[in-house]
């Protein structure tokens, strides 16, 4: 059986650092207490939502909020964009469009727009930011937080110099095996994660404040709505193929698009989760 314990720390790692660095000893202790049961973690499990949606305000002032939901936000936007580029690449890129069905062409063009909606709205809007940051730290001869802030850079520009010595060396007639595209899906994911990590970090280690910041919490929020448009479009389109388009490659087992479909929604979730955060902390507090 499972250690109590244990689960009851796992349940506690699901709430936001501040919540746990205020609340975390008194309610492992006070669950411990009371036998730590699977009904008990399981509650206390499910309460770690509504922490990150709505913190409470005394845990830490607005800023920090922002640049909570901004590093949170940042990441899972990231990995939400890589699965709909693996999602193009594997649909739009083929031309899998089952004739007689045309909600498959409608969900390819929401897709193409929210997707190119939420790249920018989170270019433009992060890029006072991440302008103002890289100047502080060049200043400050912070040289740590410059390389993090050039990672969204230098990160995309490694990973396509490596795809394309890949597919000089590894590609045939038909592109790469499937075998090496695996490799180059992940190995972009990887490159996903970096960049969006080094400006993460940054926030944390210069904890910006002012209209920049508000700028980028606003423009996330934007961002990660027309994310989670592109998301929906990409349940209708792979289910609709998994329904109309079995002869496709992919498509006449549920296995593999089930968990793709399970990965984009809980990316989904993440990304429309911490920018509501940001979205709230942005907005102008109410009067008195």
């Amino acid at each position: 059986m499972s250690n109590p314990n244990v689960m009851t720390r796992m349940a506690l790692a699901l709430y936001p650092p501040s919540w746990r660095a205020r609340y975390a000893d008194e309610v492992h202790a006070l669950v411990e207490q009371n036998g730590g049961g699977l009904r008990d973690v399981a509650s206390l499990a499910w309460r770690a939502l509504p922490a990150w949606i709505w913190p409470p305000a005394h845990l830490h002032d607005r800023a920090a909020r922002m640049r909570a939901s901004l590093s949170t936000g940042l990441l899972a936007w990231s990995f939400l964009s890589g699965l709909g580029l693996v999602f193009a690449q594997l649909t739009q890129f083929q031309d899998f469009r089952p004739a007689g069905h045309p909600i498959i062409t409608v969900s390819y063009l929401v897709f193409d727009a929210a997707l190119a909606l939420s790249v920018a709205a989170a270019g433009l809007g992060g890029l006072p930011l991440w302008l103002l940051m890289l100047r502080r730290a060049y200043r400050e001869h912070r040289r740590r937080d410059v390389a993090a802030l050039l990672l969204p850079l230098i990160a995309p520009a490694a990973f396509l110099a490596g795809l394309s010595v890949t597919v000089r060396l590894a590609g045939g007639a038909d592109g790469v095996s499937p075998w090496w595209f695996l490799v180059l899906t992940l190995a972009g994911f990887a490159a996903a994660a970096l960049a969006a990590a080094g400006p993460g970090l940054a926030l944390r280690r210069l904890q910006p404040r002012g209209p920049a910041l508000r700028l980028a919490a606003t423009a996330g929020g934007v961002a990660a709505a027309a994310s989670v448009v592109s998301a929906a479009a990409i349940v209708v389109a792979v289910t609709g193929l998994c329904l109309w388009a079995r002869g496709f490659a992919g498509y006449h087992h549920a296995t593999i698009p089930g968990v793709y479909l399970a990965l984009v929604v809980v990316a989904a979730a993440v990304t429309a989760v911490s920018a509501a955060r940001g979205t709230r902390a942005a907005l102008p507090e109410p009067e008195a």
